[in-house]
């Protein structure tokens, strides 16, 4: 079973991620939370697998809360989901350790598939995202 904590500030996204997810019967979710004050408070003591992260929270960002969990809860997968196909915010997750980062445009089962992917232990980023990546870093 795939343990499973939502970031987002729109309640509507968190529903629709939440009831998406948890129709698949390997994955749990465990809690939610709609700030990165919240977020930082729960997640260690939930422990999930894999936190789905929103990029722009009203507090903060989804970046600031996977660098502060993956510090409590090492085995943790972060994967960031955000509106924004954005260069900084995308190094700055990889950067802060996240495992993946897609965009809310994405089809409901990429979704669930990339939730499973970094359960695994694999990264997501697509080759045009890594060399862009490796670009920045060289």
């Amino acid at each position: 079973m795939i343990r499973v904590f939502l970031v987002d500030d729109h309640e509507v996204v968190r529903r629709g991620v939440a009831a998406l997810l948890d129709a698949e019967d390997d994955i749990e979710i465990v809690g939610e939370a709609g700030t990165a004050e919240s977020a930082v408070a729960r997640i260690p003591a939930l422990k999930p697998d894999v936190a789905v992260l929103d990029v722009r929270l009203p507090d903060g960002g989804g970046v600031d809360v996977c660098r502060e969990v993956r510090s409590k809860v090492p085995g943790l997968a972060c994967l960031m989901l955000t509106s924004y196909a954005d260069d900084e915010a995308l190094f700055n997750a990889v950067m802060a350790g996240a495992a993946g980062y897609v965009l809310k445009q994405i089809h409901g089962s990429d979704l669930v598939g990339a939730v499973r992917t970094v359960a695994g232990g694999q990264s997501l980023l697509d080759p045009q995202t890594t060399a862009a990546m490796l670009h920045r870093l060289r």
